[in-house]
């Protein structure tokens, strides 16, 4: 799964981060969206319509809210499933000899993924 990456356009924010952070390499995004902005914006006029539909139908409205809200922790669930196989293969050596064991810099990358993960999850 490809992960899209946010972008602030704000100078203020470029020039901030430009002082006060290190030049990083591109190693990973670190702001990205678990789900593609196509099925982000399906499921938010979903919910759009359950909202404006609660009127003429409130149970119905209610129950299409619902599998919205289903269907968008399944969709993160999937996403983040797929994110912590991949990171846990790139650090434990998928690919290579059996016997080998992941360098440092390769160590450090993945500390640094798991970090970034874990952070934005937190700030849910």
């Amino acid at each position: 799964m490809v992960y899209e990456v946010e972008r602030t356009d704000s100078p203020e924010h470029s020039e901030h981060s430009e002082r006060s952070e290190p030049s990083r390499p591109q190693e990973q995004p670190l702001a990205v969206h678990l789900i593609p902005t196509d099925e982000r914006e399906q499921l938010a006029l979903r919910l759009q319509q359950s909202l404006t539909g609660f009127v003429d139908g409130p149970q119905h409205a209610v129950a299409e809210a619902a599998a919205v809200l289903d269907e968008t922790a399944k969709q993160i669930t999937a996403a983040l499933t797929e994110q912590r196989h991949s990171l846990r293969a790139e650090w434990q050596g998928a690919g290579k000899d059996s016997s080998a064991e992941a360098d440092t810099e390769e160590l450090r990358v993945a500390l640094r993924a798991y970090r970034e993960v874990t952070e934005r999850l937190l700030r849910l």
